[in-house]
């Protein structure tokens, strides 16, 4: 699909620029780009049968829905399954003030797939899609923060955002943020355009004029446990260089496989620079997908 970044933002180096500030900002991309779904397409989905939880939750006031209050129960292939997508059900609830949340888009739905992708190899980080629906007067949400850049594509409808000052320094947790701070940008989105939220940054959504529908494309970044978890991973790769034996029967057969593997994890780590371990830390990072048949031959 490439350049997908570009359509959402424009210059993608300026873009760089701004993630490194770590300002928000409202784009206002020409056109709409391939790929992109339309709020009917997903209603489709949803009337298709096959989205069960957790590939579709709702919120209402603050609280998780139960999903039997939006589910229903099937029986396939003989056995009975719960938690099937019920869209008149999910209908009722959005009418009642819920919100909808379809996580992982990019699981299951192709297009976004590649738009995901196209966003992670551009900017070196790991890159999911979530989708959300709420009704005008409306918050899915209470103000929070996100361990995530996000960029926000409006679908259909109007969504009022409130986005305060991001953290200065990294001594902060993600989830609510009863104290968020100074206001550094106030918005409305209408669809097409596109809104970018750094991480750390407390904000909230209000729906408005009828149902409004996002997609949110979260840019994943390291921190210092990643960091640590990368390292052992790094360490593991090469583990079975050495060829020690996997049991050591003795103490002593022990103690020397101890030192084998603390001489060879010197070794290794003398030759990984901080920029290979961040970018080992900010990944895997997907593989664009290539132009061929699936296992069924399409």
């Amino acid at each position: 699909m490439g350049r997908v970044l570009e359509q959402l933002v424009g210059d993608a180096g300026a873009f760089a620029k701004t993630l490194a500030e770590r300002r928000p900002q409202v784009f206002r991309p020409d056109g709409w780009p391939a790929g992109l779904p339309r709020p009917e397409e997903l209603d489709a989905v949803l009337r298709g049968g096959l989205l069960r939880v957790p590939y579709v939750e709702m919120v209402q006031d603050g609280e998780v829905v139960a999903p039997e209050r939006f589910c229903t129960a099937r029986t396939v292939a003989g056995r009975r399954e719960d938690g099937w997508a019920d869209a008149d059900r999910i209908g009722a609830l959005l009418g009642e003030g819920a919100t909808l949340l379809l996580p992982q888009l990019d699981q299951w739905h192709g297009p976004v797939r590649a738009l995901a992708t196209d966003i992670a190899l551009r900017l070196g980080r790991r890159t999911e899609a979530f989708c959300f629906a709420t009704a005008a007067g409306r918050r899915g949400l209470d103000v929070h923060r996100d361990d995530a850049d996000v960029l926000v594509v409006q679908l259909a409808g109007e969504k009022e955002w409130t986005v305060h000052e991001a953290p200065a320094d990294g001594r902060w947790r993600p989830g609510l943020a009863p104290e968020p701070g100074p206001v550094a940008l106030h918005t409305v989105l209408t669809p097409g355009e596109v809104l970018y939220v750094p991480r750390g940054a407390p904000h909230a959504a209000v729906g408005r004029q009828g149902l409004s529908v996002h997609l949110s494309f979260t840019v994943r970044e390291a921190g210092v446990g990643r960091l640590h978890a990368a390292v052992g991973e790094f360490l593991a790769d090469g583990a079975g260089e050495g060829g020690l034996p996997e049991r050591p029967g003795t103490d002593e057969e022990l103690l020397a496989a101890a030192g084998e593997v603390l001489r060879h994890s010197r070794e290794r780590l003398a030759g990984l620079t901080a920029q290979e371990l961040v970018r080992l830390a900010r990944g895997p990072l997907p593989v664009a997908e290539a132009d061929s048949p699936g296992p069924l031959g399409g």
